[in-house]
């Protein structure tokens, strides 16, 4: 018998029935095999799409090798079956026949057969049945992430596809990944991606190109009959930088997807200077741009973001626009300037539709723009554009003969130079890269017009050195011709936080109702004069007037003073390191101009700019601090200090509160601690 613990033991611990009958003692219902998917289709089936509202989209590449997605439970019927399969359903009735009854004639022993079943069609309940379960079988698809247009791609780190519409020109590697050689498929399944077909675009050259065709374009040629360097025969305002980028531009543009950096050129001059003729059209015929550029191009005059989201339709074929010009209401512009920047970088770009689904477009082309007038650009889009300047045409210069060129030709040969040395593009463009920095341009700069360069450099020329880069001094003297200061497009960029303290003191403010209105850098100046040479002030000013009113609008001239940390015996931190300020009454000290985190003045004043959190932006000051406490009148705010050398011009300034000065004055009050 049990004791009552043992009870309690079994309870507490209960163990698993035993397993009565073994699988396979009962008849199982014998499961019936599907056939396999029929080789040789001329469909392919892509997988399937399923969302949470039950719609199930299937995708193939039809006959034509075009991407198609047919809903899996009311779009396989069968003329959506003959049209997904073209010319070739026949496929459809060789492997899902539908028969036809057999006739007889006669009855019973009499009976015969007068005509033997036939097929008649195809069994489009089967044949969809199979579609589908194929699709299902190779799992999901997305569509987004997986298409890729006409155009060029990467393929694995160095390798690429060159997608022209009909057919794919792939790259072949070796073990070490080089690309040993190129050869011709169909559209149609790569790796991971899809390459649907499209309308055919100009091929590349049938045999390797020596860089004589690059050299009809900037060069001067040698021997009789040669022709002069087409580009150069404009009137740049960089005789020898723009040819050199416009070919770069050319160059990029032919392999803009597989690049890391996407260029983009502006090209603008008067009227009269010879700018449609180059970049847009001229008595109905093509610029020489769009000529060599070919068929695969986008071109508009004035097609807004979404018209060339949806025309790429990711294909990473160049953009091309004529005649961008500057209007009252940039904002159609300023979206053209979003894809620019995205497409620079290369990325997607997302749009949801009706139907809740977001669609997807690949941004990686390269954009030419041409103008009389350059619109208003950001900071950001400047910095990705090479601005060539075209200026009016010399007295008695001659147009020189486009045909001569055979301009479609040369766009063959030139993308074949590309492609052939591919292998040279990134190590070039790296070096490049090295020679910007060190003459001053920073990342984006040296990606923007390393990359042309080392595209031009490409095309032009064959090197004989060890690693078949250019030599050292190829590429410093083009990174001499390109330095920061001789560069429209990087010198007059002006970083975003010297934009947004020019726009408050530039603003014009009125002291008092019938004063005249001043602009608020000029109380600045007051103030700082006031304390600097009273005497040469007026005697109203000598007050410091100015001084008062700057803190109605949440700024005010004052010396900053630093506090290290504090810590105890245990070296546990009491009170952390912070500035302070005193008023600014000693010209023998540095100063600095205090502007408030929040103030409904300053606020007024960047009203409908990007610059509402004006704090975060006039950080970025070198030398800038944050200050918790400083009184603008009765009002206590946080504030930013910016060093008065980073406001005021120079010789404005008394001698502690200029650059070199305030530098060492600051090493000294921080002794290097964490500012």
């Amino acid at each position: 018998m049990s004791t009552v613990s043992e009870i309690r033991d079994a309870l507490d611990n209960p163990q698993a029935a035993p397993q009565l009958a073994e699988v396979g003692d009962a008849p199982e219902k014998a499961k019936r095999e599907r056939p396999p998917f029929p080789p040789g289709c001329p469909v392919t089936p892509l997988g399937i799409k399923s969302n949470a509202v039950g719609n199930q989209t299937c995708y193939y590449l039809d006959a034509n090798g075009q991407l198609v997605g047919l809903e899996a439970n009311n779009r396989h019927g069968k003329l959506g079956m003959i049209a997904l399969f073209g010319n070739q359903s026949d496929w459809l009735e060789d492997h899902f026949p539908q028969w036809s009854k057999p006739i007889y004639e006669g009855k019973g022993a009499a009976r015969v057969l007068v005509r033997e079943s036939e097929i008649v069609g195809f069994d489009q309940a089967e044949a969809a049945r199979a579609l589908v379960e194929e699709c299902c079988r190779r799992g999901v698809f997305t569509a987004a992430n997986k298409q890729r247009g006409i155009g060029a791609h990467r393929l694995d780190a160095t390798g690429m596809v060159l997608h022209c519409g009909d057919k794919l020109m792939v790259s072949r590697l070796t073990v070490d990944g080089a690309i040993r050689d190129w050869h011709w498929v169909d559209p149609g399944l790569i790796g991971k991606h899809v390459y649907p077909a499209g309308e055919a675009i100009a091929r590349p050259w049938h045999e390797p190109v020596g860089p004589e065709a690059a050299r009809a374009l900037v060069a001067q040629g040698i021997g009789r009959g040669a022709l002069p360097g087409l580009l150069t025969t404009w009137n740049w305002r960089r005789p020898l930088v723009d040819p050199r980028l416009l070919l770069g531009g050319l160059g990029a543009s032919f392999i803009g997807g597989w690049l890391g950096w996407r260029p983009a050129i502006w090209i603008t001059g008067g009227r009269g200077t010879g700018k449609s003729a180059l970049n847009g059209s001229n008595d109905g015929e093509d610029g020489i741009i769009l000529q060599i550029l070919g068929d695969g191009v986008f071109k508009s005059a004035a097609a807004s973001a979404a018209a060339i989201r949806q025309s790429l339709n990711h294909s990473t074929i160049p953009v091309v626009f004529d005649e961008l010009e500057a209007k009252k209401d940039n904002r159609a512009i300023d979206a053209v300037m979003e894809l620019m920047r995205v497409s620079a970088s290369g990325g997607s770009a997302h749009k949801g539709g009706a139907d809740h689904q977001a669609t997807e477009f690949t941004l990686r082309s390269c954009f030419w723009f041409s103008s009389i007038n350059i619109p208003p650009l950001e900071p950001q889009d400047l910095s990705r554009l090479a601005i060539c300047e075209l200026l009016p045409f010399e007295k008695g210069a001659v147009k020189p003969d486009f045909a001569a060129y055979n301009l479609p030709l040369l766009g063959r040969k030139l993308l074949r130079r590309m492609i052939d040395g591919l292998p040279r593009v990134a190590a070039t463009k790296q070096k490049y890269h090295e020679a910007l920095a060190a003459v001053g341009h920073d990342g984006r700069a040296c990606d923007q017009f390393g990359t042309l360069l080392a595209c031009a450099d490409v095309l032009l020329h064959d090197w004989e050195t060890a690693d078949g880069l250019p030599d050292d001094e190829e590429v410093s003297h083009w990174a001499e011709l390109c330095r920061p200061e001789r560069l429209r497009e990087i010198s007059q960029d002006e970083p975003d936080h010297a934009k947004c303290l020019g726009h408050m003191l530039s603003c014009h403010v009125q002291a008092r109702g019938g004063d005249e209105r001043e602009m608020l850098g000029t109380w600045v100046g007051d103030a700082v004069q006031a304390v600097v040479a009273p005497l040469l002030m007026g005697e109203e000013q000598r007050d410091n007037p100015a001084a008062r009113r700057l803190q109605s609008y949440g700024l005010k001239i004052v010396h900053g003073n630093f506090s290290p940390e504090e810590r105890d015996a245990a070296d546990k931190l009491v009170t952390p390191a912070r500035w302070g300020i005193e008023s600014f009454a000693d010209k023998d000290r540095p100063g600095f101009l205090a502007v408030a985190v929040s103030h409904n003045a300053l606020a007024g004043l960047v009203k409908d700019t990007t610059w509402q959190s004006w704090a975060n932006v006039l950080r970025r000051y070198p030398g800038a601090v944050d200050c918790p406490k400083v009184a603008f009148g009765p009002l206590r705010r946080k504030a930013v200090l910016i060093p008065l050398h980073h406001v005021l011009d120079e010789d404005a300034l008394p001698e502690a509160s200029r650059a070199e000065r305030f530098a060492e004055w600051l090493a000294e009050e921080t002794g290097g601690a964490e500012a």
